[in-house]
């Protein structure tokens, strides 16, 4: 019975009262000066990238839904006649982005993602260069991340 009232007094109790009951070294008022509250958590994020097989692209982020996003991407795609646009949507932290090589006065177009910028630049040129095709001619197109790095 006493253990089930500490377990719950534990669950409602914020993060930093939690480390100190289990530390009692710590110091509540200096952990509560210097951490965010608790429950101030960073909203998420949706971010987009539209692209046609020409190449052309439309991207988004920081939108506060995943629809939001690849409505605003369709949109502006839609808007340059370029032919079909492919929509990749991604959220919270993570990242993508397009790499394509021109054949026969056309580009082919692939997309990549990741947590980081960078690598969402690897995994979409990784991508490219895998088809036959590209000659290892791929151009990195957009990189866009969710959360606007």
């Amino acid at each position: 019975m006493r253990l089930e009232i500490r377990a719950r007094a534990l669950i409602a109790a914020p993060i930093f009262s939690v480390l100190c009951l289990l530390n009692p070294n710590v110091n509540a008022q200096e952990m509560r000066a210097q951490s965010p509250a608790p429950w101030a958590e960073v909203p998420i994020r949706y971010g987009a990238i539209a692209f046609t097989a020409d190449g052309s692209f439309a991207t988004a982020w920081k939108y506060r839904s995943k629809a939001a996003a690849q409505a605003k991407v369709a949109a502006t795609c839609a808007r340059f006649k370029r032919g079909v646009c492919q929509v990749v949507s991604f959220g919270a932290k993570v990242c993508a982005a397009i790499a394509s090589f021109e054949l026969k006065e056309r580009k082919v177009t692939y997309s990549g993602g990741a947590l980081a910028p960078g690598d969402a630049q690897q995994a979409a040129l990784r991508r490219c260069k895998e088809d036959g095709r590209s000659g290892g001619r791929c151009e990195l197109r957009a990189v866009v991340c969710a959360d606007g790095r």
